[in-house]
């Protein structure tokens, strides 16, 4: 026969599966899906009771929420998705909207 309180709750067992997987993620890991060869960058998702898990910046399915089917990896990322939603373009590639001098316009006649 078991003591009350002996068994945690749901809610604790969430918690403390939540716990190791972000302590797992600690410190700059990123994310590989079982034995796949893409790694993804690590973003918090709200997972069951409201818990916070790691997984993938570009939302791609895991497993049906299987803890277990992800896992850390100091590679660098290669998902092209996750590259192209968490990293800003460098700024040397973005486009001028206006120029910043004005551009002269020739008087009506000349040419």
């Amino acid at each position: 026969m078991r003591e009350a309180g002996s068994t945690p709750s749901l809610h604790q067992a969430l918690a403390t599966i939540a716990q190791a997987a972000r302590t797992a993620y600690a410190g700059g890991s990123n994310l590989r899906v079982r034995s796949s060869g893409i790694v993804h960058e690590v973003a918090m998702t709200k997972w069951f009771a409201d818990e916070r898990m790691p997984g993938p910046a570009c939302m791609v399915g895991v497993s049906g929420w299987d803890p277990g089917a992800a896992h850390p990896d100091r590679g660098p990322v290669t998902c092209r998705r996750c590259l192209k939603l968490t990293h800003a373009e460098p700024a040397g590639e973005q486009l001028a909207l206006f120029e910043s001098e004005p551009v002269p316009v020739p008087a009506a006649g000349a040419g």
